[in-house]
């Protein structure tokens, strides 16, 4: 699901914009796609809010000239991510139609589920079938509808430009994330007999809940509970600036003062994981999930992920974007290979779209 969308047989670097800081990675167009370049840079906690709101546009130019002065990428095409709450996605079910009488009213449709003026934003959708729990005698069918406000595509597509690139393709980081996701799994996928996945992007200002029914994201819901409120905890609880709580989480989860207010952080986000979980299969034909993947810098928070296992209905995995492609390639060592493997999953998405449907 894309908003800008040409030139897609070009060589494209994948561009995840985050709080925290941003991601590019490049990866080849072939059959067997190599990873040919990555690189990170941190942002200053005032670059970007939590909410999305760029707070230092030059700032953040600068950081995106400088990722690709030393990043040894081939190309400045880049499908980039769009982040914040001007972009919005929401399950609906509306009366049996056609692909193109939907395209036909769409902004008529969407202006019974979104929050903004239909005439600030664009629009995109996917039909995801007949919708079998309804009681009603008109047939209904299920569609995730996506918008975004324009105005913040506009200063997104010119924020890339002014940094002296090229952008192709602004896409969701849940759809980025759902294609990196499918090109990795869908044979083991098939293999284990899973049809209903959920994936869970632990980033700093929000955590991303996605679900994947065959191979098509369905649903996906942001929460709050996040790298950063986890920070925030420590802080309050603790007394602590943020500085030395991001230092403490980091570096002494077990410290007996530390390890209880990181159980706690865990158990609240996997209830409010489990709640996203409820909810979906509530809407769905779906009685159960088969799997929950995990990414994002969060994975690495200790405890989260035996929690994760505990409480939720369904083997939880370690989601590896880098699973059938060959990791090697320029200036790409071992170290930056460990980051993409819990970094680099929505970079990844993007770089792969160019690749197809697989």
């Amino acid at each position: 699901m894309r908003f800008l969308d040409t030139l897609l047989k070009k060589q494209l670097v994948g561009l995840d914009i985050g709080i925290s800081g941003i991601k590019a990675i490049e990866v080849s167009s072939e059959k067997a796609p190599r990873l040919l370049a990555y690189n990170r840079i941190p942002l200053n906690w005032d670059t970007i809010s939590v909410e999305g709101e760029v707070k230092d546009r030059n700032a953040l130019i600068q950081a995106l000239k400088k990722l690709f002065a030393v990043g040894n990428f081939s190309s400045k095409n880049v499908s980039v991510s769009a982040f914040g709450r001007s972009i919005i996605s929401k399950r609906i079910s509306i009366p049996v139609m056609t692909e193109e009488e939907l395209d036909h009213q769409l902004y008529w449709e969407a202006e019974q589920y979104i929050p903004f003026n239909t005439d600030e934003v664009n629009l995109d959708f996917a039909i995801l079938g007949p919708n079998t729990q309804t009681l009603a005698q008109e047939p209904k069918m299920d569609v995730l509808l996506v918008a975004a406000k324009k105005d913040f595509i506009k200063f997104l597509q010119s924020l890339i430009k002014e940094a002296g690139l090229n952008p192709v393709v602004i896409d969701t980081q849940a759809f980025a994330l759902g294609n990196v996701f499918e090109f990795n799994y869908h044979s083991w996928l098939r293999e284990q007999g899973c049809s209903t996945s959920v994936l869970i992007d632990f980033g700093a200002s929000s955590t991303k809940i996605s679900v994947v029914e065959g191979q098509q994201t369905t649903f996906n819901r942001d929460i709050q509970l996040c790298g950063t409120r986890c920070t925030e905890m420590i802080m309050e609880q603790l007394g602590v600036t943020v500085e030395d709580a991001e230092r403490l989480k980091i570096e002494k989860a077990f410290d007996p003062t530390v390890t209880p207010i990181l159980v706690e952080f865990s158990n609240m986000l996997a209830d409010e994981i489990l709640k996203t979980i409820d909810f979906f299969l509530s809407q769905a034909t779906q009685q159960s999930i088969d799997a929950v993947f995990t990414c994002g810098g969060g994975v690495n928070l200790s405890g989260l992920n035996q929690v994760l296992k505990d409480k939720l209905p369904a083997p939880v995995y370690l989601l590896n974007p880098l699973k059938h492609i060959i990791g090697t390639g320029r200036q790409v060592n071992q170290i930056a290979l460990q980051e993409i493997a819990y970094l680099g999953a929505v970079a990844a998405g993007l770089s792969l779209r160019k690749q197809g449907d697989h």
